[in-house]
C-alpha cells in the first residue's frame, strides 16, 4: 500500500462564464509562495468545473470563453518545479452547461422527469439559486465518449500525477433508449434490485474505462471517483478506486464523530486514505470563509489520528491569484502535520472491539437516515467514553474480537447469522441493539437471545426500569425511551430490565399533559434487556435513539451492558465525553500509538466552531497488548514514560493533552 501525500489542498476552481479575465493574475512564483506556506507536497488543480469549462488548450472540450493562459498547464509546472504533485481534477456528473446545451445527456426518471439535486425546473432566471444544485447527466453515450476523449487529451498532453474524478453517484439514466439497454442485460426496470444492479454497471463501465486510458500513458497516477467512497457501495465500485478520499465537512456536515467511523471501514481495504475537509467556515463554494488555524490544526490531527492523510478545500479566485492568508492558515496546522504525519501515516486499527454496522446486509441499499442514525449513533456512544473499536462485516475475521456490537437495524441473513452464532459458540460475544437480529423481512429472530420475538411495538414510545446488572450511574425509576423496544419474550434468558409501556399513544382523541402519556405501573410481557450466555440484546434502538435526542441515561445504559461482555479491551482512555482516542500499530516500526484529542466543538448558529483548545492533565491510558512494551515515549516533547502493570494490564498516565497528544509504544 503505496502511503499518499500527506499534506493537500484541493483547489477548487468552479468558474462562470460571468467571470472576467479567468487567470489573468496567475503568477508562476506567487502560486508557488503559496505552496510553500501552505507546506504542501498535494495540490488538486482543475482541468474542468461545474459549469463545464475547462482551463487548458482543449480542443475535446470547452475552454473558458475568458481564460487568458493555460492555467492548469502552468499550474502544474509551477508545482512540480518545487516538488510538489498536481492531481487533476474533472466533472462527471454535474456539468452545468453540458446538460442545457445536451438535454438528451440528463438522467432521467423513468416517468420522464430528470433527476436533480435542490434544482427547480421551473424556477425564473431571476430566483436564487441554492447552493450544492444540479442537474445530474448520464455518463454513457456522447457524454461518455467526450468525458473519455478529454481524459485522453489531457493525458497525452501533461504530466499526471493523478485524476480526481467529482460526483461519480446518482442513479443510472430510465430513459426508454437507456430502459432498451437495461433490457438487454436481462434486467427489469419493474425491480428495484435490478435497477440498483443497472446503476452498478454503468457507473462500473465508465470508472473502469477512464482509468484504462490514464494506466495507458501514467501506470503510476492515482485515481478517484467522488461520490463512491460510501459505506454502502458496491463493491465493484470501491475496486475501481486507489485510495480513498473521504469528504467531510464537520462544521456543516453532520460535525465531528462523522470522519472516525467512516475512516475506520474504509481502514479494512488494502488502500491509502486521504481525509478532506476544508479552509472555509461552512463548505464548498464559500469565498472569503476562514477557519481558524486552530481548528485546521485540531481536524489534521485528527486525519493523523485516524489513519488518514490530510487534505483541505480552498477556492481559487478566477484571478488565478492564490489568497496568501488561506495558506498561512493551513501552514500553521501543516507545520504540526509534519511532526506527527509519521505517527499515523501508515497505520491499522488495532482493537478488540468489533461494530457491525446495518448497512453490513448484503444487497443493502445507501445507508439514508434510516441505518445512519443507528451506525453513527453507536460510534458517537463510543467515542464519547474513549471505547475504542474497529469495523467489521460479513468478510471479516471474528475471532479476534472478544465482543460484536450490532448496532440496530436489521442486518443479518441466514450465512451472517450462522457465522455470528460460530463466533459465539467459539468464546464471543455480542452485544445486539433494536431490530439488528432479526430477517430482513423482520419476522423472526436470527440469533439466540434468549426469547422469543412477538413482534413490533404496541406503542410509539416506552419506559425502562433496569435491574441491579445494569444499574450502574442510572435511575431506579422507569425512564422514557423516545422509541419503543420490539417485543420479546423471555424464554431461556435472564431479564437484565423490564419494560413498562404506556397507558395509550398520544392523539387528539387520547392525550395526557403536553408531550409523552406516563407508563402504566404493570410490567410489560416483553424484556427491556435479556441475556443469555455471552449475547445481551438491548432491544430498543439505542444508537438511533441517542443519534436523535443525545440522552446521556441511554448512552449509560448501552456501556453498562457493552462492559458486561467487553471485559478486556485492548485500549482506554478516560478524557471528558469531548475528547476522542485512538490506538492504532505500525508493524513496520514495531510500534503501537495512542492518539489522544481534545476540543470541544461548539455550535454556532449553522456551524460547529472549535476554538477552546483547554489542556487536559494526566490523562490515564490502560492496555493489554501482546507484545512486551520495552519502552513508551512522547515523541512530540521527547520525554520517557514510566508504568505499571496490574493484571496483565499495562497502566500509563499522558501528563497533558493540548489539543493533541501522541503516545508511543515501542516493543
Amino acid at each position: 500500500m503505496n502511503p499518499l501525500p500527506s499534506r493537500q489542498v484541493h483547489l477548487d476552481f468552479h468558474t462562470s462564464e460571468l467571470m472576467p479575465a479567468v487567470g489573468s493574475r496567475f503568477s508562476a512564483r506567487q502560486f508557488q509562495k503559496a505552496l510553500k506556506l501552505g507546506r504542501l507536497n498535494s495540490i488538486t488543480v482543475f482541468a474542468k468545473c461545474h459549469h463545464s469549462w475547462s482551463y487548458y488548450p482543449t480542443k475535446a472540450g470547452r475552454r473558458h470563453p475568458n481564460l487568458k493562459i493555460d492555467l492548469m498547464g502552468e499550474q502544474i509546472k509551477a508545482a512540480h518545479a518545487i516538488g510538489v504533485r498536481a492531481p487533476i481534477y474533472y466533472t462527471v456528473g454535474w456539468s452545468a452547461n453540458d446538460v442545457e446545451d445536451h438535454p438528451e445527456w440528463v438522467t432521467k426518471k423513468r416517468d420522464g422527469s430528470i433527476v436533480t439535486i435542490n434544482y427547480d425546473v421551473n424556477a425564473k432566471p431571476t430566483d436564487t439559486k441554492p447552493t450544492t444544485s444540479w442537474k445530474y447527466l448520464d455518463p454513457t453515450g456522447d457524454y461518455k465518449r467526450l468525458m473519455l476523449e478529454q481524459t485522453r487529451e489531457i493525458c497525452e498532453k501533461y504530466p499526471v500525477d493523478g485524476f480526481f474524478y467529482d460526483i461519480c453517484h446518482g442513479p443510472a439514466s430510465l430513459s426508454p433508449e437507456r430502459l432498451g439497454v437495461m433490457r438487454e442485460m436481462g434486467l427489469d426496470p419493474d425491480k428495484p434490485a435490478d435497477v440498483k444492479e443497472f446503476s452498478v454497471r454503468v457507473w462500473v463501465e465508465f470508472l473502469s474505462e477512464a482509468r484504462a486510458i490514464i494506466r495507458e500513458r501514467h501506470p503510476e497516477a492515482t485515481v478517484y471517483y467522488n461520490g463512491i467512497a460510501s459505506t454502502s457501495a458496491d463493491p465493484r465500485l470501491h475496486a475501481q478506486q486507489t485510495h480513498f478520499e473521504l469528504e467531510d465537512l464537520p462544521t456543516t456536515w453532520g460535525g465531528y464523530d462523522v470522519f472516525p467511523p467512516r475512516a475506520k471501514f474504509f481502514s479494512n481495504f488494502d488502500k491509502p486514505m486521504l481525509a478532506m475537509s476544508g479552509k472555509f467556515h461552512t463548505m464548498w463554494g464559500e469565498f472569503g470563509g476562514f477557519k481558524h488555524p486552530d481548528a485546521i490544526r485540531y481536524e489534521a490531527a485528527a486525519m493523523i489520528g485516524w489513519g488518514a492523510s490530510c487534505s483541505f478545500g480552498d477556492q481559487a479566485h478566477p484571478s488565478g491569484e492564490m489568497d496568501l492568508e488561506t495558506y498561512r492558515c493551513i501552514g500553521e496546522a501543516y507545520r504540526y502535520v509534519e511532526r506527527i504525519e509519521e505517527y499515523g501515516l501508515p497505520s491499522q486499527p488495532f482493537s478488540n472491539l468489533g461494530v457491525y454496522p446495518s448497512y453490513a446486509a448484503p444487497g443493502s441499499l445507501e445507508p439514508g437516515p434510516t441505518t445512519q442514525g443507528h451506525d453513527q449513533g453507536v460510534a458517537n456512544m463510543l467515542m464519547e467514553r474513549q471505547i475504542d473499536f474497529q469495523i467489521v462485516d460479513p468478510q471479516t475475521d471474528l475471532s479476534r474480537f472478544e465482543t460484536i456490537i450490532l448496532t440496530g437495524a436489521p442486518c443479518l441473513d441466514a450465512a451472517a447469522a450462522r457465522k455470528l452464532g460460530e463466533y459465539v459458540a467459539a468464546g464471543g460475544s455480542l452485544l445486539v441493539l433494536g431490530e439488528s437480529a432479526l430477517d430482513a423481512e423482520r419476522n423472526k429472530l436470527l440469533l439466540d437471545v434468549g426469547g422469543r420475538y412477538l413482534g413490533a411495538a404496541n406503542f410509539n414510545l416506552d419506559y425502562l426500569v433496569v435491574g441491579r446488572e445494569l444499574a450502574d450511574g442510572l435511575v431506579s425509576s422507569p425512564f422514557l425511551n423516545y422509541t419503543s423496544a420490539i417485543r420479546v419474550k423471555p424464554t431461556s434468558g435472564k431479564v437484565l430490565a423490564e419494560i413498562r409501556e404506556p397507558y395509550f399513544n398520544r392523539t387528539y382523541a387520547h392525550y395526557c399533559s403536553h408531550q409523552n402519556t406516563p407508563n402504566q405501573l404493570k410490567k410489560a410481557g416483553h424484556a427491556g434487556a435479556l441475556q443469555k450466555g455471552r449475547v445481551i440484546l438491548l432491544p430498543h434502538a439505542l444508537g438511533k435513539m441517542y443519534y436523535e435526542h443525545g440522552a446521556r441515561i441511554h448512552r449509560d445504559l448501552f456501556v453498562n451492558a457493552l462492559r458486561r461482555l467487553h471485559r478486556k479491551p485492548i485500549f482506554s482512555a478516560r478524557m471528558p465525553s469531548a475528547g476522542r482516542a485512538n490506538l492504532v500499530h505500525q508493524p513496520q516500526h514495531r510500534r503501537y500509538v495512542a492518539h489522544l484529542l481534545y476540543a470541544p466543538p461548539l455550535q454556532r448558529g449553522r456551524c460547529l466552531v472549535i476554538e477552546d483548545l483547554v489542556p487536559l492533565r494526566n490523562v490515564p491510558i490502560e492496555l493489554r497488548l501482546p507484545e512486551k512494551i520495552k519502552r513508551i515515549r512522547l515523541p512530540l516533547s521527547g520525554r520517557r514514560l514510566k508504568t505499571s502493570a496490574r493484571r496483565g494490564v499495562l497502566q500509563v498516565e499522558a501528563p497533558e493533552v493540548n489539543m493533541h497528544e501522541v503516545v508511543v509504544f515501542e516493543y
